[in-house]
């Protein structure tokens, strides 16, 4: 191995394109990282929202290992049976009736507007929202409504609109006999912890039902568990056309999934779309055991709970800071919006051991570990309430 720090190799000879904090990870149990200067930090954030059963879990660390030694890659000209079994439970814990694999949220969406495009034969215009995050591959940048993550790229893909964020008039003007689907995340996440408010999805439901357009729910970040629900979308009852999802669906292993009914799943025939490493057999093994720990083992239940705890701490110990404008979210997946940066407060975290991100500018983010422990909620909200005060 070179010799050098993991930082200054790092910086050596990768490709600048990220903002890295000074801190290379080694090792982490839980809701805990250990730097290689052996600091432990906890973590509040589970790698953008992927670690969801945060570090080291056995479940995952076992399936990984027993799936690893039988057969990690067979590509998707054959079978294999994690493959068989994740595809089977999703579609059994979902509205869904086929599953397409993938390798991320940005893959997720890009299959997923080209399902909606080939289904409405000849319908175009996908209807997104301003602050909106679909990814950064072409088709899920065009849908993204954020214009600072195009500069430079352009042009965009044609036939994508983007209107005013969690605002059914305006999604509702926006749609006409051109409009293939509506694509909406069902919280605005790297936007800023945008909230809808209730009925959001039953009114787009009904706008696109009532026009012939696809529902299409980007459920990367809050799939999975993340909002106290296996998907956000249950927490109105309403079920999408097509649903992608990634993030925290192997709790840290490369798998994304689309998740769609049978007669808009069958736009996608033979050699119509396809990813080499799309529905790995590790991944899937991983996804499988996250998946019975959402259900079976009181993880989801977990996030909602504490979830609760977390928000309502935060409230009460924020509640006299004129610096905070709005603590929002649902389940473990919570923003707190400042009147100032965000940056300046994950530093200060970071000082007192605790991970967080800065998103939208100012609004503090928090994506813990769905296994959080409400100790663990208090010493972070604390941490939260130091790092804000004046």
């Amino acid at each position: 191995m070179s010799a050098g720090s993991i930082l200054t190799r790092s910086d050596r000879y990768l490709v600048g394109n990220y903002a890295r904090f000074p801190i290379a990870f080694v090792s982490g149990n839980g809701c805990r990282l250990r730097s290689d200067e052996d600091r432990e930090y906890l973590d509040l954030f589970s790698g953008l929202g992927v670690s969801s059963l945060g570090c080291a879990h056995p479940a995952v660390a076992a399936a990984v290992r027993e799936q690893s030694q039988k057969l990690i890659h067979t590509s998707n000209l054959y079978y294999h049976e994690p493959g068989a079994d994740l595809a089977e439970r999703l579609v059994e814990l979902t509205f869904g009736d086929r599953v397409f694999f993938c390798n991320s949220g940005a893959e997720a969406n890009e299959a997923a507007i080209k399902m909606a495009r080939r289904y409405s034969k000849g319908r175009y215009k996908i209807v997104s929202v301003h602050r909106s995050f679909h990814g950064r591959t072409y088709g899920a940048l065009s849908a993204t409504g954020q214009d600072s993550l195009k500069e430079g790229f352009g042009p965009m893909l044609e036939g994508f609109v983007h209107v005013e964020p969690c605002n059914i008039d305006a999604i509702a003007a926006a749609v006409d006999a051109d409009t293939a689907a509506v694509l909406v995340e069902p919280i605005i996440g790297e936007g800023g912890i945008l909230v809808p408010p209730p009925g959001y999805l039953k009114a787009l439901r009904r706008i696109c039902d009532e026009s012939g357009a696809l529902l299409v729910l980007d459920e990367v970040q809050t799939g999975n568990g993340r909002t106290g629900k296996l998907f956000a979308y249950e927490h109105e009852g309403v079920a999408p056309d097509i649903l992608a999802t990634a993030k925290g669906l192997a709790a840290g292993l490369p798998i994304g999934a689309v998740i769609a009914r049978e007669e808009v799943a069958a736009a996608l025939v033979p050699g119509s779309h396809g990813t080499t490493f799309g529905a790995n057999p590790v991944c899937c093994a991983a996804a499988l055991a996250v998946m019975r720990e959402l259900v079976e083992g009181g993880v989801t239940e977990n996030a909602a709970r504490v979830g609760d705890y977390l928000m309502r701490r935060l409230r009460e110990l924020l509640s006299g800071f004129d610096s905070v404008v709005d603590i929002r979210g649902k389940g473990l997946m919570i923003g707190v919006e400042l009147k100032t940066q965000a940056r300046p407060v994950v530093l200060r975290l970071l000082e007192l051991g605790v991970i967080a991100n800065a998103t939208a500018g100012c609004v503090l983010r928090l994506l813990p570990p769905l296994v959080l422990t409400q100790e663990e909620a208090e010493e972070g909200a604390l941490a939260i309430a130091e790092a804000i005060r004046p």
